[in-house]
């Protein structure tokens, strides 16, 4: 009895809940804060009988949750529940735990530790049954030093009652934690990533008096490289964190333990990596609550609850009309998804959800995505943002395109501008700089100043200004057009069909040639003490060579052993309106190992200049690079932070072509042979890449 009593006190003020992989079937909708929520019901299956819980045990994100009757129906445990507080006590023996419905404060015989948010007893209701209080299952059951699992077969949880406490642990079946590291993501908030070969099962608790969290990752060893299962820190710079140090706390059971150190108490999120296997770790950031339609200052507004924090990015989309909201660094509470069918302006619903990121974001980011549906026959809709401090408004706007028209039919496009009548009017098409310019008698149209934002794979965008007496539009396009005029040279529209031009030679392609580096700024020094300055030059001028041989313009931002600012580097690839920009580095690292190649590109909304979306160039670059050369694939990382990437306006990548840092790549990137791979391989990237767009 003293041994269970121990596995129970131990085990709750740990709080150990477990992650499942669920399926769509069986779901109830449930109320809960508030809110109908869509779950899956799951009978818990106990030494191999199905145990009736009265009522429903559900799957919640990724959390089991039972009664907490179940504990005293199944176990033997007192319950009581004080009404005041809306406190449920678990007695046991001599100890005592008490949880209060929506609080994360706990209390272990009154010790006070904080719980996890997916740990937060709830108050749930469900058809005519009444209303239950929820725990996770874990609680219920390691708890009490029984085994709990999921049977991936039959998609439900079991228990097994008979489990020798002494049993010796083994490592088969443990999940291997080979890294452990900071990341920003694609904002500056620094998150914490555990990699592991598979999910992992983790217990949190927070010390109030010390600021630190600790994580227990269950059934997992840790094994970095170099260092195996060696207590180590991570090194961050950070506002709110201030040191992250990890152990293999203990082997039987193996636990591998993460303790992080904060300046203050923050509020945190841990989820299981996009790919399933490993943890992140985030903390502050925007908790989405409800969405809801409210009057502000006399106007119909969309509010986003918990929304006022942190970075968003906006997306429109077409076919169907779109309006797409990315909230980072948030997560959404309750559920994965919500819908709601609000009708205002040219809103027809609402659709949220925690959203997996693409390839526009880190593979580590938490994003919320709130897509605004648009009623038919919108074609150009906007909304206005207003910060109501933790809350967000958003407001339909009046579309700027009241007047125009634009139609894609396939490779063909129609641009259309109704005009107030009868009216002269003129076209100019600057190819060199893909810029057409429409002038229009003020008093003959009925245009708003403006800027309309496109990006579709023709048009860039449409700014609409007043000159004088006339109202000028600015068509920017995003490739080389062919375009006709339809309508008459007097007439009350103007037609413009549009294509992209696909008979473009190399003669008439700009590519920038940027070799990192130079004169006073050396860059990295490798292991045989060579300057990667010298490297990127030398792989430029290659380059360069092998473009101009293929008729190719080119410009090449330094040809000799110069130092160049940054932010001239883009000017000179703005100035000279270039169709690309190709920026050539070598790689370093602390770790000797690291070895392949990289491709950096910074995604178009994080900057004010990009017009297109950058990914696909860096794709067509990375795919050919690892053909041509056979070289380790390092990833395509996002790197808004870098200046020639970030303030370029034409599509842009940066190749990190190999590590310095590591002996045997060094030799290899400073071979004739490698070398002429490699700038094979980049001017494939370019070719595959200009024959797509």
């Amino acid at each position: 009895m003293e041994k269970k009593t121990a596995i129970l006190i131990f085990t709750i003020m740990l709080i150990i809940f477990s992650q499942f992989v669920y399926a769509d079937s069986g779901r109830i909708q449930i109320n809960m804060d508030g809110v109908k929520v869509s779950v899956r019901q799951v009978p818990i299956i106990m030494d191999g009988k199905t145990i009736d819980t009265e009522f429903p045990s559900f799957v919640h994100v990724d959390r089991t949750l039972v009664p907490i009757r179940f504990v005293a129906e199944n176990y033997g445990a007192e319950v009581d529940w004080d009404e005041k507080t809306s406190t449920a006590i678990i007695n046991y023996d001599s100890k005592e735990a008490r949880f209060t419905i929506d609080s994360n404060i706990a209390y272990i015989n009154g010790e006070k530790i904080v719980l996890d948010k997916n740990a937060i007893p709830k108050l749930v209701s469900y058809e005519d049954k009444g209303a239950r209080t929820m725990v996770p299952l874990r609680i219920v059951t390691e708890t009490f030093g029984y085994e709990v699992g999921w049977d991936e077969k039959e998609n439900v949880p079991y228990i097994n009652s008979e489990v020798d406490a002494n049993e010796e642990a083994s490592s088969e079946g443990l999940a291997i934690v080979d890294n452990i590291f900071a990341t920003t993501g694609s904002t500056s908030s620094n998150k914490i990533v555990v990699n592991s070969d598979k999910s992992l099962e983790y217990t949190t608790m927070f010390l109030e008096n010390s600021n630190k969290l600790v994580v227990d990752i269950e059934n997992a060893l840790l094994s970095l490289p170099n260092t195996l299962d060696r207590p180590g820190a991570v090194e961050v710079e950070d506002e709110i964190i201030e040191r992250i140090q990890y152990s293999q706390f203990s082997y039987e059971p193996s636990i591998t333990r993460v303790v992080v150190t904060l300046e203050r108490y923050e509020t945190y999120d841990i989820s299981s990596s996009n790919d399933g296997t490993g943890l992140v770790i985030s903390f502050g950031g925007n908790k989405i609550g409800p969405i809801i339609i409210e009057e502000i200052d006399g106007k119909q507004a969309i509010v986003v609850e918990g929304a006022g924090y942190g970075k968003m990015n906006f997306i429109k989309l077409r076919n169907p009309e779109r309006i797409v909201i990315d909230f980072l660094d948030s997560t959404l509470l309750g559920d994965t998804y919500y819908s709601y069918n609000y009708d205002l302006g040219f809103i027809k619903g609402i659709r949220v959800s925690q959203f997996t990121a693409d390839n526009n974001y880190s593979s580590d980011d938490k994003i919320v995505r709130v897509v605004l549906d648009i009623k038919d026959g919108i074609t150009d809709p906007s909304v206005k943002i207003d910060n109501l401090g933790d809350n967000i408004a958003i407001y339909p706007e009046k579309s700027l395109w009241e007047n125009i028209d634009y139609i894609v039919d396939g490779e063909n496009s129609i641009f259309t501008i109704e005009n107030l009548g009868l009216t002269n009017y003129s076209v100019d098409m600057d190819t060199s700089s893909k810029n057409m310019v429409v002038t229009i008698p003020a008093v003959h149209t009925d245009l708003s100043e403006g800027t309309i934002i496109i990006k579709d794979n023709l048009i860039n965008k449409v700014d609409v200004e007043k000159d004088g007496e006339n109202i000028v539009l600015n068509i920017s396009f995003g490739v080389s057009v062919d375009y006709a005029l339809l309508s008459k040279a007097v007439d009350s529209k103007i037609i413009l069909s549009l294509k992209k031009n696909t008979n473009i030679d190399n003669t008439n392609r700009i590519i920038v040639i940027d070799a990192g580096h130079g004169g006073k700024d050396p860059g990295a020094t490798s292991v045989s003490k060579r300057y990667e300055k010298d490297f990127n030059l030398a792989m430029a001028l290659k380059l360069d060579k092998k473009l101009r041989e293929l008729g190719y313009n080119t410009i090449m931002t330094r040809n000799t052993d110069v130092f160049v600012d940054l932010y001239e580097r883009a000017g000179i690839a703005n100035d000279a309106n270039a169709d690309l920009f190709v920026s050539i580095h070598g790689n370093s690292h602390t770790s000797k190992t690291h070895a392949g190649i990289q491709v950096l590109y910074c995604p178009a909304f994080n900057s004010d200049f990009k017009e297109v979306d950058q990914h696909p160039f860096a794709k067509a670059m990375m795919t050919a690079l690892l053909e041509g050369t056979g070289a380790i694939d390092k990833g395509i990382i996002q790197r808004p932070n870098l200046v020639v990437l970030r303030e370029t306006k034409m599509p842009a990548v940066l190749v990190e072509a190999g590590f310095l840092s590591n002996s045997a790549e060094e030799k290899l990137l400073f071979t004739e042979s490698y070398q002429n791979k490699i700038i094979d391989s980049i001017v494939k990237g370019i070719e595959n890449y200009l024959e797509m767009n």
